[in-house]
């Protein structure tokens, strides 16, 4: 059975998804056994990047003509592409310029040796290209890369979770943050991650991106309530999800908090 070709590519971030896959050695060698890595350019000096894809993990955020052009040509090639962690899946920290005036950022930025390089408006790569599986975190959970290609090698569709990480705070029997007057946004997060901040005295930041039925009107009237100010709230929100809150938020009365 010919084993699928599969290939992982980074645009601009910081590699600490790729670097997710490959720490555990057992877990990659398992990996390599049941696939066939084409291209993983961070680890492998000899890469195919003109052959077909299986499947296409991509980690990172489109912040420059370079990197759409790179995800553009990915996906011609990719019969499955799947973002990987937060900057891919959400926009993550690049992402926060797009809510910022540009002359408080700009210190920040630095300068690129070609031209036309700069979008100008970080996003996640589902703005620019169809993402089949969305694999989220700062960086994902291995044992999640690992289960993704375990049930698609098995022929199964996977879902990944869909519950908030307050379920898994309250199995790991986590006193709440929200009740110690410490803003959390477990309530409107994405689980998966066994709640790692939480459990460990952390708040979440939501690196995993907002749950389908995030319920925003209660979070904001629950920490109002507890004295916190809206633009306080908003910017933990804004930390790793700031393109789907703010869309999220549009037409209500708390978009401008921030």
């Amino acid at each position: 059975m010919t084993r699928p070709k599969v290939a992982f590519y980074g645009i601009t971030g910081c590699a600490g998804c790729l670097l997710s896959v490959i720490f555990n050695e057992e877990e990659l060698l398992d990996i390599v056994n049941a696939v066939d890595i084409v291209a993983f350019p961070f680890i492998k000096g000899e890469n195919d990047h003109e052959c077909d894809l299986d499947i296409c993990f991509i980690e990172g955020t489109v912040v420059s003509n370079d990197d759409k052009e790179m995800v553009e040509k990915l996906r011609k090639r990719s019969k499955v592409v799947v973002a990987l962690g937060a900057c891919a899946c959400e926009g993550n920290i690049p992402a926060l310029r797009n809510f910022h005036d540009k002359k408080d950022i700009d210190e920040l930025l630095y300068e690129k040796n070609h031209q036309n390089q700069d979008l100008g408006n970080p996003m996640p790569i589902h703005k620019v290209i169809k993402v089949e599986l969305s694999i989220p975190g700062c960086p994902p959970e291995r044992e999640e890369i690992k289960e993704f290609l375990k049930q698609t090698l098995l022929g199964k569709k996977y879902q990944g979770c869909k519950n908030p990480v307050c379920e898994e705070c309250k199995l790991n029997e986590n006193n709440c943050l929200l009740d110690n007057d410490i803003i959390c946004v477990g309530p409107l997060t994405k689980g998966g991650c066994n709640a790692v901040c939480t459990t460990n005295g952390l708040r979440c930041y939501g690196c995993r991106g907002l749950t389908d039925d995030a319920n925003f009107e209660e979070f904001f009237d629950l920490l109002t309530k507890k004295g916190f100010d809206e633009k306080d709230i908003k910017k933990i929100m804004d930390t790793f999800s700031s393109v789907a809150v703010n869309e999220r938020l549009e037409g209500t009365r708390w978009q401008k908090s921030h």
